[in-house]
């Protein structure tokens, strides 16, 4: 069935994770925009231990309170909506667990998923692009070699969000680079796992609360037991989690337009020119009106991915529209935001400046606007 209303019991969980975003993620989402790139700030992991965000991914026989995927992506707004780095970080974690929840065994669901319920606020890290690959994801120059009991990696992933933060990664690398998709697995490494190294973090214009470094991999040892899935489905592991990540994260693009539209209608109405708000000319107007529109379009998409997951029927091509449509309608938001507030936006810190430098990066995360036009032409 499809439904446009939320549940009285999603609803709650919307204002809950809305007022966080007001009362602590926002405030703390500028102070570390404009700080030196680091790891994770600590208030974000005390964020996500007290408010158990991890929680929600988690199977309740794991120790979580497991929701479904619309829940999980209002949630992911909301969150988006306070912070589009720290909603990169929790989905992120989100497309770490989704490698176990698809491809794992029980002992290793039992061993990797309660990590992220410990308390510290703890989250997780997929390593998939390299350096030279980019968008390429048939092919890796990190290398799995097969040893008499297990694998040892060498390589590096980069640019990897959570790096350095995680309390493990997902790691996809080839073992038979002549076998091309068939010779690729995925790992799980905990993060103190010798022969792992970070950075540096990258000094980026976007995302910048979202701790984003290089991960090198230098003859680390990873245990039979740590491969996810049969030998070679690590490429089909990979097509399942991008497409459950290409939803989330444009779950995180929705809050953003809806940060970015909401800053631009509350200065519209209260700037005055000629003792008559700007709002009412129809050049601003008209504008918000259209992003108020396709925020609820790109809602919608994202949603309706989301019910698919549920009913455990093919997403694919819905999950890239959902991330097309959503990452280009965040960049409009912004990019409209900015004009309407003309030098307050311009001129020295703003949230409308941050706005428009985060939803430029999620154009280029989890797969490109470019990428997603391909992936859904595909299937045309």
């Amino acid at each position: 069935m499809i439904s446009f209303e939320l549940t009285e019991e999603q609803k709650s969980l919307q204002q809950k994770i809305r007022r966080l975003a007001e009362e602590r993620l926002r405030p703390s989402s500028f102070r570390v925009d404009t700080s030196k790139p680091g790891p994770l700030d600590d208030e974000y992991r005390r964020i996500i231990s007290e408010e158990e965000l991890n929680a929600f991914i988690v199977p309740v026989k794991f120790g979580g309170r497991e929701v479904d995927h619309v829940t999980l992506s209002v949630i992911t707004e909301e969150i988006g909506y306070g912070c589009a780095g720290m909603a990169s970080i929790f989905a992120a974690t989100v497309h770490a667990a989704s490698a176990l929840l698809i491809g794992a065994s029980r002992e290793q669901k039992e061993a990797f998923l309660p990590v992220l319920l410990e308390p510290g606020g703890e989250v997780a890290s997929c390593c998939v692009t390299e350096e030279k690959g980019g968008s390429d994801m048939s092919s890796f120059t990190t290398t799995a070699r097969q040893v008499s009991d297990g694998y040892i990696i060498n390589g590096g992933k980069v640019p990897i969000i959570n790096a350095g933060s995680a309390a493990f990664y997902v790691v996809w690398a080839s073992s038979d680079t002549r076998q091309g998709r068939a010779g690729i697995n995925a790992f799980l490494i905990p993060k103190d796992t010798p022969g792992i190294t970070f950075g540096p973090y990258h000094e980026k214009p976007g995302l910048r609360c979202a701790p984003t470094a290089a991960v090198h991999f230098k003859d680390v040892m990873v245990p039979k037991g740590n491969l996810l899935g049969l030998p070679g489905s690590g490429y089909l592991l990979l097509m399942q989690c991008l497409d459950w990540g290409r939803a989330f994260f444009g779950a995180a693009c929705v809050g953003l337009a809806r940060a970015a539209m909401e800053e631009s209608i509350q200065f519209a109405k209260n700037r005055l020119i000629r003792n008559r708000p700007i709002i009412e000319n129809q050049g601003i107007s008209f504008e918000l009106a259209e992003v108020a529109t396709e925020i609820d379009a790109a809602r919608f998409l994202v949603w309706r991915a989301c019910r698919l997951m549920d009913l455990n029927e093919d997403f694919s091509r819905e999950s890239s529209m959902a991330k097309l449509f959503a990452s280009e309608v965040a960049a409009k938001a912004a990019n409209a935001g900015m004009l309407i507030l003309g030098k307050k936006g311009y001129l020295g810190p703003s949230a409308m400046a941050k706005y428009q430098r985060d939803s430029q990066a999620l154009r280029i995360v989890e797969g490109t606007s470019q990428i997603q036009k391909m992936i859904i032409s595909g299937q045309l």
